[in-house]
């Protein structure tokens, strides 16, 4: 009996071996094997729910008017909450994939947005108190029910060229029994001229959920395959798209902060593309301030963002290049030194500076539900910034530090912070390097694709507060290709393109050139 037992045991510990070690190989497959992932339309419509309708809406089902009910993210259907099951019988979505080499409208009845004209006769429609007219779902176009498309097939309509139209796509479902899942099998090249397919890429999460709103906008302009969640999948898996068609020219759009672009920008080195993309950005959240120097702005909240009128923006950017720094951390504490390795787009910094991100950093972990607005994020930096005009904890650091620019030592004055910059904005939209002409005129203006470095020191927190305002100049200690500074005599906060931490010493700081990315600029 006592056999029987340890028989069953056995069986049951190399049952359980076996599941394991397959999950493991089917994770492993999946980090070495990235996919764009692709919604089932015959599971129906993606619905998000709508407290408010902010206009008249009607209902697609019963058309009856509603004040609150579901809306999809890709097609633009609204529907009162109990008609969520019969839309999905009766209402097809729009499709991801069509067979065929012309793509027909999609049609969607009502709700019209403002001032629509119908494609056809150029008269006012949508304007009837009950849903009423159509609007194609690919290329946005309106026109009365009575009034006949100028043609049964859609040619994308003014944003074409960033479109990958569901006739050039190949769907297959992977994965293991019960998890099957779409995704896309091939791609192929339409016949539109200029066509430079747009990726966007960001988290529902973002700016205080804004980034949710922003994603759905562009489900509804794009093809859904196109828009990925960062919440949900890797960029690599959005970044597919340019191995599924190496030869073509991908714009990519970032919607976040400064650390979703370089998330972003990671992966794309990493997976050495043909034709690396050419990377936009739609700021969310605070800080931002590789976006202001591109020309996209301090950030955008839902209230504020046309994505239409965003699009026609980025047809009208130009391509620029970035510099980008590797940046290593060496611990030489020990004989063979511990090295922490980082890639810098915009700046890194060393004393006060980095304390104030590092404090706010440690707060927002401990308490992320009470940083939920970019007002409140604003506080906490000028909270930060003035307790420590109080406490000091930086004072001295230029008795801690040694600066090597280009190999020669530079004479430090009496500083709490010393600040590299890549970009010429830096603390959410000061520009403290400026003409950067000292009294010698040796310095350059700042530039992020010339090579150079710009190296300067701050006095203390009120100091950063001059800059902030302009009342104040930064200490211009010089610009150069590699920097190196050497730490000790105490740990130092530190941060690089906004993530601090406190680093022990003695240490060693090195930055030398790493790559250039392709950005999209309106600058």
């Amino acid at each position: 009996m006592e056999m029987d037992s340890l028989l069953l045991l056995g069986i049951l510990v190399a049952i359980l071996v076996i599941i394991f070690l397959l999950m493991q190989m089917y994770r492993h497959y999946r980090l070495q094997h990235y996919e764009v992932p692709a919604r089932d339309i015959t599971k129906g419509h993606k619905f998000f729910m709508v407290d408010q309708f902010p206009e008249q809406t009607y209902c697609n089902v019963d058309h009856n008017k509603i004040k609150h009910g579901a809306c999809c993210d890709s097609c633009g259907i609204c529907v009162d909450d109990h008609n969520m099951k019969e839309a999905n019988k009766k209402i097809p979505c729009k499709p991801v994939a069509v067979a065929g080499s012309k793509l027909e409208h999609h049609w969607v009845q009502g709700n019209l947005p403002l001032y629509s004209k119908c494609a056809t006769c150029g008269e006012d429609c949508g304007t009837m108190p009950h849903i009423c007219d159509k609007k194609c779902a690919w290329c946005q176009q309106t026109i009365h029910e009575g009034c006949s498309p100028k043609s049964d097939f859609c040619d994308l309509g003014p944003n074409k060229t960033a479109i990958i139209p569901p006739t050039c796509i190949k769907l297959k479902s992977v994965g293991i029994k019960g998890r099957k899942h779409l995704v896309i099998k091939e791609a192929s090249i339409p016949d539109i001229e200029n066509w430079s397919p747009l990726i966007v890429i960001g988290n529902r999460k973002s700016g205080n959920n804004d980034g949710d709103y922003i994603l759905r906008s562009f489900k509804t302009l794009l093809n859904p395959t196109q828009v990925i969640d960062l919440n949900d999948d890797s960029p690599e898996n959005a970044l597919e798209w340019c191995r599924l068609l190496p030869t073509v020219t991908f714009r990519v759009l970032v919607c976040g902060g400064d650390g979703t672009i370089g998330w972003v920008l990671n992966a794309i080195e990493s997976l050495k593309l043909q034709i690396p993309p050419q990377v936009a950005i739609l700021p969310l959240g605070t800080g931002n301030d590789l976006s202001r120097v591109l020309g996209w702005g301090e950030g955008y909240t839902h209230e504020d963002l046309d994505v239409n009128d965003f699009m026609r923006q980025l047809q009208q950017a130009k391509p620029v290049k970035l510099d980008r720094w590797a940046v290593r951390v060496i611990n030489t504490k020990k004989v063979i030194g511990k090295t922490k390795k980082m890639i810098m787009n915009n700046y890194c910094s060393m004393g006060v500076d980095a304390l104030v991100t590092l404090n706010f950093h440690r707060q927002r972990e401990s308490k992320p539900w009470l940083f939920a607005h970019r007002l409140i994020n604003k506080l906490c930096y000028f909270y930060y910034g003035t307790k420590d005009v109080l406490e000091n904890e930086c004072k001295n650091l230029h008795k801690k530090i040694k600066v090597e620019l280009d190999g020669q030592l530079i004479e430090l004055p009496e500083i709490e912070a010393i600040v590299i910059l890549n970009i010429s904005s830096w603390g959410g939209g000061c520009q403290p390097w400026g003409a950067g002409h000292d009294e010698n005129n040796q310095l350059k203006p700042a530039s992020f694709n010339d090579g150079m470095l710009e190296v300067m020191g701050i006095y203390s927190s009120f100091h950063i507060a001059q800059l902030q305002v302009g009342l104040a100049d930064p200490i211009r200690l010089g610009q150069a290709k590699i920097v190196k500074i050497s730490l000790s005599g105490g740990k130092v906060p530190m941060q690089v393109d906004g993530e601090p931490w406190e680093q022990p010493h003695p240490a060693e700081l090195i930055l030398t050139p790493h790559s250039q990315a392709t950005m999209l600029s309106t600058a």
